[in-house]
């Protein structure tokens, strides 16, 4: 049951308009519709990490007119700068996120940071009264997963894992497809993706003047800067990120799992060999193989991260198999593709993710991609990373989420924090 929230009543309105805005046309940086509710019975949000990923989603949230950007937050000052431009000169900008935090006027809040700032930033605006918009992978760690869940239920919070698959209609019919039984039974998932990239080590660089190192790391460990560290290229340490097991990893993992109907499982079983490159800077293997064994529904999920591979999922049904990414198709058998029909399992419908954040808002009704759902499925990419590190078959229970009697792996369910921060 969600926690009363006074600042949720001026939202109440929006309950019964859910749907029916039009499409925005975008205009000098700002997204205007004809029917834009006035600013006061928009949901006030700010954009906290406004690099690559960060701009993408600003422009989202830009193009939501049921929106209005009031704030954004990075520590890098010229993704800040960059970012500015798009918005109105009465959007205030911040490097501190607590700031943003302690704004009794922003209602929600947008994450584009880093993987390892999710659960912190996540857990301290749901204890301030702030939906979360938290892009995939959910958390770098198993614990910090089952932090937010707690904090997102304890304060009656509305928080979104940014995976747009859940939202497009073609991944939807795929797995209706798959759920409905038109391959047959499903009994093998095969997940090919290009090898993790490598870096010749090189030594620490001054850190840029524009840049606060120290709030970068944040709870990761300390490190000397690198421009390799950061940005884009973080996921490649584990440090910050996992590597491509929970970058696309989580998108392929999300479809798989609505498909299979295991949103609220996991896998009971896995093993996962791999390969380093000597003298490397990242310290993800550079080739991986995960497997992941389930009881629930009985299926393996296959892993594959190889030189000429791409990004690709391929569902092995007795009857069929069909693979693909973007788009699907038959390599093998004969299967009826044509439309879920009415009698048949029609999964959650949405087709716009961030206004499908926005609709739960109002509503108070839980996103496609609630935040439960998100770790579940972000749990596969840390369990494959648990056992390669290992070296070792595990086995994982998935209702306690925890390896029965193996010690040894479940101190590998979450990490320490730097000081001051922690969850």
């Amino acid at each position: 049951m969600a926690v009363h929230n006074p600042r949720v009543d001026r939202r109440r309105f929006l309950s019964g308009t859910v749907l029916g805005w039009g499409l925005p046309v975008v205009l000098a940086g700002r997204s205007w519709a004809a029917n834009s509710p006035p600013p006061s019975q928009q949901v006030t949000v700010a954009v906290i990490g406004t690099g690559s990923r960060g701009m993408g989603l600003l422009e989202m949230v830009l193009q939501e007119p049921r929106c209005r950007v009031l704030a954004l937050c990075d520590v890098d000052k010229r993704h800040l700068a960059a970012a500015a431009k798009r918005v109105p000169t009465s959007c205030q900008t911040y490097t501190d996120f607590r700031r943003i935090l302690d704004r009794q006027d922003i209602d929600a809040v947008v994450l584009g940071t880093p993987d390892h700032w999710h659960a912190v930033m996540t857990v301290l605006a749901c204890q301030a009264g702030k939906d979360v918009y938290c892009e995939k992978p959910l958390a770098r760690t198993i614990g910090e997963g089952q932090a937010m869940i707690q904090a997102a239920r304890r304060y009656g919070r509305m928080v979104q894992m940014g995976s747009q698959y859940r939202s497009m209609a073609r991944t939807r019919q795929v797995c209706e497809w798959v759920r409905n039984g038109r391959l047959g039974k499903v009994q093998e998932v095969r997940l090919t993706h290009a090898p993790n990239p490598a870096r010749p080590c090189q030594p620490p660089q001054p850190v840029p003047p524009e840049l606060d190192w120290d709030m970068w790391l944040g709870p990761a460990p300390w490190a000397p800067y690198h421009p390799a560290r950061c940005h884009f290229t973080f996921r490649y340490f584990m440090d910050y990120g996992s590597g491509a097991l929970a970058d696309n990893g989580v998108h392929m993992f999300g479809v798989v799992s609505w498909a299979l109907g295991a949103d609220h499982s996991g896998p009971v079983r896995i093993q996962a060999t791999g390969r380093q490159e000597p003298n490397n800077l990242y310290d993800v293997p550079v080739e991986m193989e995960v497997r992941f064994e389930f009881a629930e529904p009985p299926c393996t999920v296959i892993w594959e991260q190889k030189p000429g591979h791409k990004l690709n999922i391929e569902f092995i049904g007795q009857q069929a198999t069909l693979s693909g990414f973007w788009e699907f198709q038959l390599t093998q058998g004969q299967a009826d593709l044509s439309p879920t029909r009415p009698n048949e399992i029609q999964l959650e419908r949405s087709d716009n993710h961030l206004g499908n954040w926005i609709d739960s808002i109002q509503s108070r009704q839980l996103p496609v991609y609630d935040v439960e759902i998100g770790h579940r499925v972000t749990v596969w990419s840390h369990l494959g990373n648990i056992a390669y590190r290992l070296g070792r078959p595990l086995q994982w229970d998935p209702a306690k989420e925890q390896f029965p009697g193996d010690e040894e792996a479940n101190r590998l369910l979450h990490v320490a924090y730097r000081p001051p921060w922690q969850i």
